[in-house]
């Protein structure tokens, strides 16, 4: 499935992207007050849809041939599970706050969404199909 690319789809993807990504790590993100919380989330879209929007129209090529049920899985998938299990061993490690445990969370959401961009926009995710097809010795 190619589709031509035009502005409109790209900003459609970005601030689809950019709001389940400021969402998922706004609320991995230990802060003090529901307005902190509110204001991490709205910087983590800001931010996040900044660096989609040049990676979603320089790779337009690699990430339209997937399905879109299939881009989002596969961005998804890493940033969540990677957040949350990131932000899961801080919080065991540190404690569940203060600044070194808000400073941590954001090390481990920004961890998990550099993975999530290496996976959907880098060919990372063709990497790990390979050697998994490679390591099971199945037939793709």
């Amino acid at each position: 499935m190619s589709e031509a690319p035009t502005r409109l789809k790209a900003v459609i993807w970005t601030v689809s992207l950019g709001i389940l990504t400021s969402f998922t790590l706004g609320s991995t993100i230990t802060v003090a007050t529901p307005e902190n919380e509110a204001l991490v989330t709205g910087i983590a879209l800001i931010v996040s849809s900044l660096i989609l929007y040049p990676l979603i129209v320089r790779n337009w090529s690699r990430w339209s041939r997937e399905q879109p049920l299939v881009r989002i899985v596969v961005y998804f998938s890493p940033l969540f599970f990677g957040a949350v299990v990131l932000d899961t061993f801080v919080s065991l490690l540190v404690g569940w706050q203060g600044l070194l445990t808000t400073t941590l969370d954001t090390v481990a959401a920004s961890l998990a969404f550099a993975v999530a961009l290496w996976l959907s926009f880098y060919g990372g995710a063709d990497l790990v199909r390979e050697y998994v097809v490679r390591k099971l010795d199945v037939e793709w």
